[in-house]
């Protein structure tokens, strides 16, 4: 049975492996043979294992990460009749969320297969989606479900490890407005993003963001149309779906979408700056969940008299109890994935390899892909770390490639790669840097 989680992988100079004793497997002990060699033995036969210690031992793989409590299921009969299926729970399910595994943009030899890479402990799984087959990929919501989009009006959810059948939400033409229907036409090439999404805070409702629009929709699996809510930015921003709750960024601050029983949901502020974020086209807001902590990633680029170019990231951490952001200089020694539409941040001490305190740009971003072709910005001192290669500008982003071989910081700046559409970014050829 170790064999069946004993495998290792190896990405950016890091083995990766799965320890088959976090699963409650004993350890082999040695005994002195007759002959004086040492024999391995085990003296129990797991798979008779009675239902109570199965189960509870299912609990807490369960508990640890969904990806092992899929394999615990796997490995014989009585083990999985003693577990629950999640096959037979909604997709909104937190028990069975993939929270922790990044989807890696990668090009594999099957086009509807794709690999994960748990940000939390380095493993790297690789599975078949075989709803790709017949949809489009939307976005991916903090949770690790990937939103689907069927017939450009069919809205579902999936669970891309457990396989959960497809949850069925209200069509897109009950939430577009009217003058919008014909963005959802086959020969239209729209590309419609719905990062920002998630699930909310009852466990039973689903957040459904297009931010290019200002339009945040609310719906449980079942509905017949979304509530729509409308809200107004200035300046290009990232929302970010946070302990269950929606949350955009104006020029002013921070907004979250406040839902209750007795009111129609609505956008109230959270926090407000005290300086303003200029409304320039150059400038972006980009809201993170940095370990638990909600922050603000305000992205500056001035063009100065000499034709250069400076480029600034203020940072700031949201105190939602007081209303206020204050700027701050670390990230708490974690890195941070930085792209236009969405953003996340790892733990260097799971990937050594990556510096702590670093803002990564990810390839949808201006200054990773032209000019200067900036990697990094060192939070603080303000360094910033150019790229070890070149992308060809003038090339579009459905026939650009990042050239082998690739890092592990190039396969994290591509999973929140989103320009223009997910389906069109891809690693080639990925190996160990």
């Amino acid at each position: 049975m170790a064999a069946l989680f004993g495998v290792a992988f190896s990405l950016g100079g890091i083995v990766l492996q799965v320890d088959p004793h976090r699963l409650g497997y004993p350890k082999k002990q040695k005994t002195k043979g007759r002959r004086g060699t040492w024999e391995e033995k085990t003296s129990r036969d797991w798979a008779s294992l009675g239902e109570g210690p199965a189960g509870l031992i299912a609990e807490r793989v369960l508990a640890n990460d969904v990806a092992d409590y899929v394999r615990f299921r796997a490995v014989c009969g009585p083990w999985r009749r003693c577990c629950t299926d999640p096959r037979g729970h909604s997709a909104l399910d937190r028990r069975f969320h993939p929270r922790r595994w990044a989807m890696l943009r990668e090009k594999l030899p099957s086009p509807h297969s794709r690999r994960f890479l748990n940000v939390s402990t380095g493993e790297c799984i690789e599975t078949e989606i075989l709803e790709l087959r017949e949809h489009d990929e939307l976005g991916v919501t903090p949770e690790g479900l990937i939103i689907l989009l069927h017939g450009r009006t069919h809205v579902r959810l999936l669970n891309p490890l457990t396989r959960q059948q497809l949850t069925d939400l209200p069509p897109l033409t009950t939430l577009l407005p009217p003058e919008r229907h014909s963005d959802l036409l086959p020969d239209r090439d729209f590309p419609l993003r719905a990062w920002g999404s998630g699930i909310a805070a009852d466990d039973s409702s689903v957040v459904l963001c297009f931010d290019s629009l200002c339009i945040v929709g609310i719906a449980k699996p079942g509905d017949e149309r979304w509530t729509m809510v409308r809200y107004k930015i200035s300046v290009h921003t990232a929302p970010l779906m946070f302990a269950g709750r929606f949350y955009c960024t104006t020029e002013n601050g921070v907004l979250l979408l406040e839902t209750s029983e007795d009111e129609p949901p609505r956008m109230e502020v959270a926090a407000r700056l005290r300086k303003p974020i200029s409304a320039m086209l150059n400038d972006s807001a980009h809201l993170v969940n940095n370990d638990g902590e909600l922050m603000l990633v305000h992205r500056t680029i001035r063009y100065l008299r000499n034709r250069s170019r400076r480029r600034t990231y203020h940072v700031y951490k949201v105190d939602l109890d007081t209303g206020t952001l204050f700027p701050v200089k670390s990230l708490g020694g974690r890195a941070l994935f930085m792209g236009m539409h969405c953003s996340f941040s790892v733990s260097t001490k799971i990937f050594p390899s990556i510096s702590g305190d670093t803002i990564y740009l990810s390839f949808d971003l201006k200054e990773r892909v032209h000019d200067e072709e900036i990697e990094a910005y060192h939070l603080p001192n303000g360094s910033t770390k150019s790229a070890h290669y070149n992308l060809d500008s003038s090339v579009p982003w459905p026939h650009k490639v990042v050239p082998g071989p690739h890092t592990l910081i190039d396969c994290f700046s591509l999973c929140n790669t989103v320009e223009p559409c997910p389906k069109h970014v891809a690693l080639v050829n990925l190996r160990a840097a």
